[in-house]
Formats: C-alpha cells, structure tokens, sequence
C-alpha cells in the first residue's frame, strides 16, 4: 500500500488500496496454468511420441511374426498343368503319349514325359533352429528397447524445450506485472502532482515529465504483452493445446535431480553395443546347419491315362550345411569390431563432457543464488529510498527528474534480479536435462 502525507492523504491511501485490493481479486479470480499442465498435454500430443508408441507395438508383433516363420508349419497348395504334344506321332497329327514314334516332333519324352498334371498340398517345417529363433528374437528385441529409449530421449527433450520456453513466458509475465505496478504507481503520483501544482507547489514540467514518463512505460507494457502472447502461443502450439485465453502463468517449480549413476546417453551407448553383438549373432545363423522336413500329398501324373490312380503322398529331410563364404563372416566380424571401438571412443568423450558440465551448472547454480541474495538486498534499499522521495516529492522538497530516475533504477534492478531467478530456473533446467 502507498501512503501520501498530504491533505487528501486519507482518501489517497483509500483509493490506492481498493486498486490493490482490486487487482489481488482480479488475479485470484483467474485460473492459472502451470508447467505441469503443458508438459502433460505435451507428452499425450506430440505425434512424435505416440508414432513410437506404435512403432513399439509394431516391434512386438515381429516377435509373432519371427516365431511363425522359423517355428511354425508353413502350409501351401500348389497346382500345375503342363502339356508337351507330339506332332506326326502314332499316324495322329497332333498326340499327348508317353510312347511317341520314333518319327515324331516334339521334345524328349525323357524330359516332359508327355506333360504335368499336380494339384498338391505342401507342409515344411524347420527343426533344431531354436539357437537361430533366440538370437532373431533378441536382435528384435533389442531394437524395441532402442524404441523405447527413443522415446525416453524424445520425452527429455520435450520436456527440456517446453521448460526453458515456460520460463521465458513467466519472465514476460513478471515484467508486465511489474511495469503494470510501476505505472499504477506513477498515476497515482501523476493525481498527487495535478494538486501540488495547482498550489503552486510545483512546476508545470513536473507533471508533464511524469506524464509521459507514463506513456513511455505503457508504450514498453505493450511490448512486452505482444511477446508474452507470442511465447505463450509458440508454447501451446509445442504442446498440442488449443488456447482460448492467455491465462496467467503459476511459478515454475524446478528442482535439481539427483546426480545419477548411469546416464541417458550412457544406456544408448549401451544398447548400441548389444545390438551390434545381435547383429553379428544373427549373420553367423546362415552359418548354422539347418534341417527342415516337408512332405506333400495330392494329384501328381505325367499322363492323363488312369489319372483318377495317381493320388499319392510324399515326404522328405532337407539338410543344409555352409562351407564355404568367400571369408564373409570373418569380415563382417572385423567390421562389428571397428563399430564397437567408434562407440566406445564416444562413450569416454561424452562421460568426460557431461560430467564437466554438471560441476559447471552445479558452480552457476550456486553463484546465481549467491546473486539472486545481493540483488534483493540491493531492491529493498532502492525501496526504501524510493519511499523516502515520495514524501519529500509531495512536499516538495524533491526534484521530479531524481525521482523518476530513481524509478528507472529501479526497475532496471529489478529486471537484472528477474533475469537472475530466470537463469537460475534455466540452469536447473539444463542440469537436469544433462542428468536425464
């Protein structure tokens, strides 16, 4: 509240508190929209995020799908009919026989037999491959974890871009509280100095230099609202959130995380290194000796004769053996390793680098606050002084320029404090971002 020792004093203190009292309701009143609220409906919208989700999904089905191929009865039905005629064969122009004369045109029986006449049903089925399912299903598997861990990484940096873009808006927010503070402030000043100077008691230019001190400061208020709707808009655009209204802001809550054992980029590293050891394993199946039975039954003639006789059944064990690559496996072996040693180049540079940077935002974070002390110490003297003007300006005892450049200083330190809790709130950001 803000007193004025002056002959309206009492209803000046009571016009200045119903604007106060006014504006605590006006506030009270609105709903306020947290961090929380945007990083949720974020994580459910983000279509990267629910594409994974099915990508995870389609992952689990190739389980299904790698069983039914290696373990599963493959069932199929074939059918055929080929006709191989003779010419001038047994005194006919034109014959289908097995036994064509010696003068006949036509290809060799001993090739076509006269012709094909099948309709079969055919069952394989691969045995002794439980070691070539195994590693298939781990490779497969492990590509799913790497999915899922996609979507770890996909959900920290929504989460770490929707932070710092909050904290922007709620730093717009408190500038246009407190230049909104300023100027009620100075309007109140501005009905005080229309009286002194109607007394005599000050210059003319006193109250004009108030007076567009006022408009420059609306004209800064609107700036800062355009961007404040602007970050709020990019915010809710990353966020999937339809908005109606810019409701005001709630305080971001932000807290360090623990300084964990194994981080985010650390469980990349390794399942990158698992799934080349997969990948290898899964190369070296051809390797394997493979065994399949199979076995047919149906119609199979190579004569239209007696062909109602020619029902039959068949069945067999297929036995397949590698011998010889060209070297390919040892090749692809040496290629894996070469592989393997890049990630763990990667692996030590990124440990050194994160482990840096988390005792230097650990540093910042401690010399922001050790700051953020200074600053409020130093606002609470200008405070004062301020109020000390304000009487002496009423009585005219004080220059209005030294009052408003006083303002000024003010605000400017405010705005360095506002700046220093914002990179604060920012540096917690990131560290957790980096402990992720």
């Amino acid at each position: 509240m803000i007193y004025l020792k002056n002959s309206n004093g009492l209803v000046m203190r009571y016009f200045v508190y119903m604007v106060f009292l006014f504006g605590l309701v006006h506030h009270s009143c609105a709903q306020e929209r947290s961090l929380g609220f945007f990083v949720t409906n974020a994580e459910e919208n983000a279509p990267g995020l629910l594409e994974n989700a099915n990508l995870q999904k389609v992952g689990e089905l190739q389980n299904e799908i790698i069983r039914a191929q290696n373990n599963a009865f493959q069932v199929n039905a074939t059918s055929e009919v080929l006709v191989a005629p003779y010419f001038n064969s047994n005194g006919k122009f034109l014959d289908v026989t097995t036994n064509p004369s010696v003068n006949a045109l036509g290809y060799d029986v001993g090739i076509t037999n006269g012709g094909l006449y099948s309709a079969q049903v055919n069952i394989t089925k691969n045995i002794f491959n439980k070691t070539i399912v195994d590693n298939l299903l781990l490779q497969n598997q492990l590509s799913n974890a790497s999915l899922a861990l996609g979507q770890e990484e996909m959900t920290r940096n929504l989460v770490k871009n929707i932070t710092d873009l909050y904290i922007f808006t709620y730093q717009l927010q408190l500038q246009k509280d407190f230049t909104l503070g300023i100027i009620e402030d100075l309007n109140n000043r501005l009905k005080v100095m229309e009286l002194l100077v109607k007394h005599g008691i000050l210059a003319e230019s006193d109250y004009l230099a108030i007076q567009s001190d006022i408009g420059t400061k609306q004209l800064e208020l609107d700036q800062i609202d355009i961007n404040f709707k602007n970050l709020y808009t990019q915010m809710g655009n990353l966020s999937g959130v339809s908005l109606t209204n810019f409701d005001p802001l709630a305080e971001p809550q932000i807290e360090t995380t623990s300084q964990k054992d194994t981080l985010l980029f650390e469980k990349r590293f390794a399942l990158d290194s698992l799934q080349i050891s997969a990948d290898q394993n899964v190369f070296e199946n051809q390797y394997r000796p493979q065994v399949s039975v199979y076995g047919n039954s149906g119609l199979n003639a190579v004569d239209l004769n007696n062909l109602q006789r020619r029902f039959g059944l068949s069945a067999g064990l297929r036995l397949t053996i590698p011998i010889y690559d060209g070297y390919q496996k040892k090749y692809y072996e040496l290629q894996n390793k070469l592989k393997l040693d890049n990630l763990d180049y990667y692996k030590k540079y990124n440990q050194t680098q994160a482990q840096n940077t988390l005792e230097s935002l650990q540093m910042q974070m401690e010399g922001q606050t050790e700051y953020l002390k200074q600053m409020e110490q130093q606002l609470q003297l200008q405070s004062n002084i301020l109020e000390i003007y304000k009487q002496k300006m009423v009585q005219g005892l004080a220059s209005v320029i030294d009052y408003l450049n006083l303002v000024q200083t003010y605000k400017l330190t405010a705005y360095a404090k506002l700046q220093a809790q914002t990179n604060l709130w920012l540096l917690r950001n990131q560290f957790n971002y980096t402990n992720w």
